[in-house]
């Protein structure tokens, strides 16, 4: 028997608790009938680091960054979602997209930029922008961060950092570190000194919107909700143990080979948008959507005849 809820007429609508929907391949989300508005989070894949050798290459940028706290796509809605690969050594990451244009819900991060190789080979623009390789006889410039100028939602609610270069300098300065999601690539080795590579900028936090602990975050403490992390420079020589370019929090990696206690010295971490640092690869980025629990009893005219279209509608 219908009955009144909240002033429309239906039958009883269940609560609904907060559901997560995670994407690190390609597929199709379909947002539940009674939603409205979703938070999305969207990182393309990060850039590889240059290959000159073992040095003074630079890192790769962490992927395109878009977090949109509210973004309306309406109940029952079928949309595809494409999730971009890591950069291989010296090559930028690739694009992850939600949607496809013209729909207004559509949003695309681009791939980090791939990290310079020497003498002089400048980083490429990326989501993040790849830092530039140790100089030669000229300076060797950072790639622009293209995230940020992006249409739409895309660029609002996106984010990108440079890669660095350094603006002049003798041919014993380091690789460069990848621009992050939340901070441009460093130009200052770690070690000190003109050796040293540069660290990779910090990614950027998606606990706004999907709250401080989830089962998919980095968590080692220090990186729980950060994605996008530039990679690390390459040192040049003859360099100190300490002088190889950090990864930036949030998946960026360090120069290859660096062992513990440099962070995610390992390799590429799965998913983070990631920049590799010198001599890696970038890491796949992924998509993640937020659809909120709904008030008992509450139907609005808008999501009843979604539920009616999609032949959802309780009996």
């Amino acid at each position: 028997m219908a009955r009144g809820n909240g002033g429309v007429i239906g039958v009883n609508n269940d609560p609904l608790t907060e559901l997560i929907t995670r994407f690190t391949g390609p597929g199709t989300f379909t947002s539940r009938p009674t939603t409205g508005n979703v938070g999305v989070f969207v990182i393309a894949g990060g850039g590889g680091g240059g290959t000159t050798g073992s040095n003074k290459s630079g890192g790769g940028g962490g992927g395109g960054f878009i977090l949109v706290p509210a973004l309306s796509v309406g109940g029952g809605t079928p949309i595809p979602v494409s999730i971009g690969g890591g950069g291989g050594t010296n090559a930028s990451g690739s694009d992850t997209t939600f949607g496809a244009a013209p729909n207004p819900y559509y949003l695309i991060a681009k791939g980090g930029g791939a990290g310079g190789n020497t003498p002089a080979d400048p980083g490429t623009p990326g989501g993040s922008g790849g830092g530039g390789g140790g100089p030669g006889p000229t300076p060797a410039a950072g790639g622009n961060a293209t995230q940020p100028g992006q249409p739409g939602n895309s660029g609002t609610y996106g984010s990108g950092f440079a890669g660095a270069g350094p603006s002049s300098g003798p041919s014993n300065i380091g690789g460069e570190g990848g621009g992050g999601a939340g901070a441009a690539g460093n130009s200052t080795g770690p070690g000190g000194g003109n050796y040293g590579g540069g660290n990779g900028g910090d990614g950027a936090s998606i606990i706004p919107v999907f709250g401080p602990a989830q089962p998919w975050y980095i968590t080692d403490g220090y990186q729980d909700g950060y994605f996008g992390g530039g990679g690390g420079g390459g040192p040049a020589p003859p360099y100190p143990p300490s002088g190889k370019g950090q990864g930036g929090r949030g998946g960026g990696t360090p120069f290859n080979p660096a062992p513990a206690p440099h962070l995610n010295s390992p390799g590429p971490i799965a998913n983070s948008g990631g920049g590799g640092g010198g001599v890696r690869s970038g890491a796949p980025g992924q998509i993640v959507v937020k659809e909120a629990g709904g008030a008992p009893g509450v139907w609005s005219l808008k999501s009843q005849f979604a539920a009616q279209k999609s032949g959802t509608w309780p009996t």
